[in-house]
């Protein structure tokens, strides 16, 4: 039995240039829907973070203005409404400047465009038979610039798309073990949910912690 050099998705590296430019389109095409989904949960997650912390900030300021706290810690509750409020300020230009839905867009479209040349792809394939090899070496080289010219017109995606492309497809990837599935799935959810989730547990423990000092 011959042994191959490279296994999993390397693999097209043993095969013909049509085969290998036929998966690099078909998993960048993966990787950027996967970057287009990600992007929107972001902006989704970022937007409800925003909300929640505006309403702790609000729920803390009623604290000194009902006096609930009997009068005790005015000052530290001031400081924290005060320092809520710049955190917000800050977190909220950060999170605006990151444009998750202009790029999720990007993405989005990127992707469009690369179904399109892999469906040009795919039909190809499907009649090469009755195709010269002029025929065949003038449309891989066509097809392959239209490639890197789709991929100059937007910036690359994440390298956990591309990880969470492979583990959405399985039965193309079987070389991924299940401890490699379950670290991505939690890397994915870390990058989308991580940050916010601290922010919107940390906050009210915090003002709790002060409130019984």
């Amino acid at each position: 039995m011959e042994k191959h050099q490279f296994t999993g998705a390397k693999e097209y590296l043993e095969k013909s240039f049509l085969e290998e430019l036929s998966y690099k389109i078909w998993s960048t095409k993966g990787a950027r829907f996967t970057a287009d989904k990600r992007l929107r949960k972001k902006a989704i997650i970022s937007n409800i973070t925003l909300a929640i912390i505006s309403a702790y900030l609000i729920i803390t300021s009623l604290i000194s203005v009902f006096g609930i706290d009997g009068g005790k810690n005015d000052n530290i509750i001031n400081y924290v409404i005060t320092a809520l409020s710049i955190m917000i300020l800050v977190i909220n230009q950060f999170e605006n400047s990151q444009d998750y839905k202009l790029n999720a867009k990007n993405f989005h479209d990127c992707g469009l465009e690369l179904s399109e040349i892999y469906n040009e792809l795919r039909i190809f394939k499907t009649l090469k038979n009755n195709k010269t090899e002029f025929e065949t070496y003038t449309f891989i080289k066509n097809l392959s610039i239209k490639y890197q010219n789709i991929l100059k017109n937007y910036k690359n995606h994440s390298p956990i798309d591309y990880k969470v492309f492979q583990i959405s497809n399985l039965n193309y990837f079987k070389d991924i073990s299940k401890s490699t599935v379950r670290k991505t799935k939690f890397m994915f959810y870390w990058e989308v949910y991580g940050w916010y989730t601290i922010m919107i547990l940390l906050i009210p423990v915090l003002i709790i912690l002060i409130k019984i000092e």
